[in-house]
């Protein structure tokens, strides 16, 4: 809870949201540990109808996160209730289920849950939970650990958090998953020679600490990160003056301007094809990132700042009269413009009117424009 409040109140971003309310659902499953006895269980049916099935949200919303940190794709998934549709399922069915036995028949089923033979349809749940969490693990691996990972986009600092939110929870199911498969290994054992003993520690807490302890490692290890690390959750906005937490400190900030400024004046601009993800990944800077700094260091966005910088180009070759030599769209070309439309429209926002018009009328080398008009103008 203590990491949930420091995470609303230093990283209110969305793009959190789903590594807050995993931390959320993992701690509701870590505290139920202790009550995960016959006599828990019988006390407490909300244990099995309502925390039971919490485990299903944990592959969903660490592929969400990861994705958020590292993928192409940032915010909501689409579909995104069909992503929680096994939990739902599950605990509407497990509710009517259990709320429908009298008291006498819940504490029967209580007591096989704890058995060396647990009824059939507890094992395929958690085979089939087991599954289900292999296949967002691998979803979220091949975005921590694939080709998006190795473009030399993401900051590293930042892949290595989303490859231990991969991992850290991936153990945690492991280990849940042992004691299940084990679990339902000792009860097929048992049916088919009933004289063997049990090979399952199954006396309440004590079948559950081993993931208890991974668990408590991983919310305890998270925890040390967000404190000694808060800049791995920083992917929101920047500068303090925002006020709403999730950012970049000011330093950063300063850095990554710097950068963006040196490739500028060096004419990374006049290349067409660029991009804020090709720039971001020669600056080795995430493509969010160097937008967001990019907005709050030069007061516009990225297309903004790029175009001002090839018009400022283009003019400069105007005044120093390249256009003796050379087309009007020879030199938009040079400046990085990708097409003849994409240049007039840009340079009629800026001076309003057309390049042609505007030199004509005795912005720039006049004469030479008026000459080159019929080889080439806009």
């Amino acid at each position: 809870m203590l990491l949930l409040v420091l995470i609303g109140a230093r990283f209110r971003c969305r793009l959190n949201v789903p590594f807050a309310l995993f931390l959320l659902a993992f701690s509701l499953r870590l505290g139920s540990v202790p009550f995960w006895s016959p006599r828990g269980v019988a006390l407490i049916p909300e244990l099995l109808t309502l925390i039971g099935p919490v485990p299903l949200l944990f592959g969903p919303l660490v592929w969400w996160y990861v994705r958020n940190l590292v993928g192409s794709g940032h915010g909501i998934p689409r579909f995104a209730p069909a992503h929680a549709l096994p939990w739902v399922v599950e605990t509407i069915a497990l509710s009517l289920y259990v709320y429908s036995l009298c008291t006498g028949e819940y504490a029967a089923l209580v007591t096989r849950l704890f058995s060396d033979s647990p009824p059939w349809w507890m094992t395929v749940r958690h085979l089939g939970k087991i599954l289900h969490g292999l296949i967002y693990a691998v979803l979220a691996a091949r975005i921590a650990f694939g080709g998006e990972s190795r473009s030399g986009v993401v900051e590293r600092p930042r892949l290595l958090w989303a490859r231990v939110v991969v991992v850290a929870p991936l153990i945690s199911m492991l280990a849940f998953a042992l004691v299940a498969l084990r679990s339902a290994a000792s009860g097929m054992f048992a049916a088919i020679v009933p004289a063997a003993p049990s090979v399952v520690i199954t006396a309440g807490f004590s079948s559950h600490l081993l993931p208890a302890i991974v668990m408590m490692a991983t919310i305890y290890g998270f925890a040390m990160v967000v404190l000694f690390f808060p800049n791995v959750l920083a992917v929101g906005t920047v500068g303090p003056s925002h006020g709403n937490g999730c950012s970049l400190d000011e330093d950063e900030i300063d850095e990554i301007a710097a950068a963006v400024r040196r490739a500028l004046d060096s004419g990374a601009y006049r290349d067409p094809d660029l991009t804020v993800a090709s720039l971001a990944e020669d600056l080795g800077v995430h493509p969010r990132r160097l937008s967001l700094v990019i907005n709050h260091a030069f007061g516009r966005n990225f297309s903004q700042v790029v175009t001002g910088k090839r018009l400022d180009w283009f003019m400069e070759r105007v005044s120093v009269g390249d256009l003796r030599e050379r087309t009007i769209l020879d030199l938009a070309f040079d400046a990085g413009f990708s097409s003849k439309s994409t240049f007039n429209r840009v340079f009629k926002e800026r001076y309003g009117s057309a390049p042609s018009e505007y030199l004509r009328d005795g912005h720039g080398d006049a004469d030479e424009a008026e000459g080159k008009r019929a080889g080439g103008t806009p």
